[in-house]
């Protein structure tokens, strides 16, 4: 119950670290091309992973879960969503870092680069990074985790992981980020901008950056690499790609 009660903490701190960098991306975040001050929100982009469960593959463990991508009209009205499939590495180390060190590393998750094109927006996230390590003298958490990392078969580890993504709601209700996309017009919006742009138009909306970031729990040692996401929209390509180029206002070949 204890090893229990110690993995199901490191999935809640994947979420925990995920989650800080949605509050700052939906804190920060506007429409490229300088929105005038007196601009609105008029519509959400999140994208969300789940990590359903972790399976042994040789020497390594994999997480396999589902990227979500949505976007959400402010003004009401359906939202749009799509999903693709991933499948992540995992690294679950068994050894210290160096003989006199107190560092312990537990868990290190990759998941590669994502590309989604939903309805013409078209959404490109950099490869996210998160390195889990545990200082046995920093706290409680920090000794539990060390003394976990001794143990390791991998098919005990990938069930335990499957258990705790399940029970911290990594597997349902996932983690990820959230940013407000706003009008970029300033003057009255809705005219014959869609209708004026060239085919095939390729609109620059979105170019956001988080992190790097550390965080320190009772001893838990969270690292999160630096997030990159990008939004572009085809003015061809769907109905958010025409309406995302309107907002921007600035198409190029």
């Amino acid at each position: 119950m204890r090893l229990r009660r110690s993995i199901c903490l490191v999935a809640l701190a994947v979420t925990a670290v995920l989650a800080f960098g949605a509050t700052t991306a939906g804190a920060g975040s506007s429409v490229s091309g300088s929105p005038a001050p007196s601009s609105t929100p008029v519509a959400k982009v999140g994208i969300r992973y789940t990590v359903t469960k972790f399976v042994r593959r040789g020497h390594r463990l994999v997480a396999y879960g589902t990227a979500i991508s949505r976007y959400i009209p402010v003004s009401g009205g359906a939202a749009t969503t799509s999903r693709r499939a991933f499948r992540a590495s995992v690294a679950v180390s068994s050894r210290r870092l160096a003989a006199q060190s107190t560092i312990c590393p537990v868990l290190e998750l990759t998941i590669q680069q994502l590309d989604v094109n939903l309805l013409g927006a078209l959404i490109h996230l950099d490869r996210v990074h998160l390195t889990i390590t545990a200082d046995s003298n920093g706290g409680l958490l920090g000794d539990l985790l060390c003394k976990l990392a001794k143990q390791g078969k991998l098919t005990t580890q990938a069930n335990q992981l499957t258990w705790a993504a399940k029970k911290s709601g990594l597997a349902t209700s996932g983690t990820g980020l959230v940013v407000t996309l706003q009008s970029a017009s300033s003057g009255t919006g809705g005219g014959s901008a869609p209708n004026a742009m060239a085919p095939l138009a390729i609109c620059p909306v979105l170019d956001l950056t988080l992190g790097p970031v550390d965080l320190n729990l009772l001893g838990l040692l969270v690292h999160l690499d630096t997030v990159h996401l990008t939004i572009t929209a085809d003015s061809e390509g769907g109905v958010l790609g025409s309406l995302l180029c309107s907002l921007a206002g600035t198409p190029t070949g």
